[in-house]
């Protein structure tokens, strides 16, 4: 049996729940190996929340929805979820002690905001608020893949081509060139230069070229290169102001959600370490620090960098009148429409001068094809 988990005690949960004993375990940390599809769909936590919510507003019991939900399933796609959730319920624990047992399948912010309105009762207004705060991410995450799509697309067609006029079309002009006399000098000689390499070492000419395209994806599908491309984005003058409003965007809505569940604040900021780069996580973890030894949120926020001048106003106004989640709220939907006026404006002038970089460059290798062919007529 083949099961998506963190840690061999989720496994061991997984199998159990099915039925079944687990007598052995092997981590499979990579798609090598696998047949295709072989490898269980993640649980789409969002729609799951949705139809929890309304089942439970239908007045439905935890339990009695969980199991509605796992005899909708019927493809059995998620029943290991499924079964994990109800064997735990049923046994009398809570719906957070259950889904914690699944850590691969639901986050800790969703866990953390159950466990904290369970003591209240309030967990249908917990599942409103994540549900809410899904939404308002992956917004803006939207708006972060749009402004990058086509500059992306553009980029790559671009690259495509030059690599097809440098591997392939450049040396079959240096073959048509090299009968002819006034090809010796100029453009046409560093032609014939590059062809006959492509010629003679093709293997390492279109090595090179897949190295250079194959190189930045792998490096971008590392963790560790894009938390460090992540902190030389902020310490960057042209866009690290911007980087880090988005950051902070995600930062107060988090921290928000989690306070409005009943969490205190250094246990929200525990939780929403997660979602920062490593740079801004050891921020807040001071941060944390300093609020724990008695100082004012938001002179430790300050401190620490995690506010600007606007932010700083409202934290201590959320402070005076007891409304801290919703001035959290309000400065994150002030960092996020600051962030897409900005996306807007860059997306407008980036494509253009995208395309004009790229078509100078391939003018610059068609030009340098065809010159030889212009010195020749013009020695005729």
């Amino acid at each position: 049996m083949q099961v998506e988990a963190r840690v061999k005690a989720e496994a061991v949960q997984i199998v159990e729940s099915l039925g079944h004993r687990l007598i052995s375990a092997q981590s499979d940390h990579g798609l090598l190996g696998q047949k295709l599809g072989s490898r269980p769909a993640p649980l789409n936590t969002a729609i799951f929340n949705q139809q929890l919510l309304a089942l439970l507003d239908s007045g439905q019991t935890v339990t009695d929805a969980i199991e509605i939900l796992s005899r909708n399933d019927r493809s059995k796609r998620h029943a290991h979820v499924y079964g994990s959730l109800v064997t735990a319920l049923q046994q009398g624990k809570q719906l957070s002690v259950a889904m914690a047992q699944l850590p691969s399948t639901f986050p800790p912010l969703l866990v953390a905001m159950i466990a904290a309105s369970e003591t209240t009762g309030t967990v249908r207004a917990a599942l409103r608020r994540y549900i809410a705060y899904e939404a308002q991410v992956d917004s803006l995450r939207t708006k972060l893949r749009s402004a990058a799509t086509y500059p992306c697309i553009l980029g790559a067609v671009g690259l495509f081509v030059i690599g097809f006029l440098l591997l392939y079309v450049a040396p079959k002009f240096s073959t048509a060139f090299e009968d002819i006399a006034t090809s010796r000098a100029g453009a046409a000689s560093l032609i014939q230069a590059w062809g006959s390499f492509v010629h003679e070492y093709w293997v390492l000419a279109w090595g090179g070229f897949l190295l250079a395209i194959g190189l930045p994806i792998m490096a971008l599908a590392s963790p560790n290169f894009r938390a460090y491309l992540a902190g030389r984005l902020m310490a960057s003058q042209l866009v690290g102001e911007r980087v880090f409003l988005i950051q902070l965007a995600r930062l107060y809505r988090t921290l928000a959600m989690l306070i409005q569940s009943g969490l205190s604040v250094t246990n929200a900021m525990q939780l929403a370490e997660s979602a920062l780069p490593a740079i801004l996580q050891r921020r807040l973890v001071a941060a944390r620090e300093s609020i724990s030894q008695g100082r004012a949120i938001s002179v430790a926020l300050n401190q620490q960098g995690l506010s600007n001048e606007v932010a700083q106003k409202l934290i201590v106004a959320g402070e005076t009148t007891g409304r801290f989640a919703e001035m959290l709220d309000r400065i994150a939907d002030f960092c996020e429409q600051e962030t897409s006026i900005w996306l807007d404006r860059a997306t407008r002038l980036l494509e253009p001068l995208l395309m004009v970089v790229i078509g100078i460059v391939i003018g610059m290798v068609v030009a340098l094809l065809y010159s030889p062919i212009f010195d020749l007529a013009n020695a005729i």
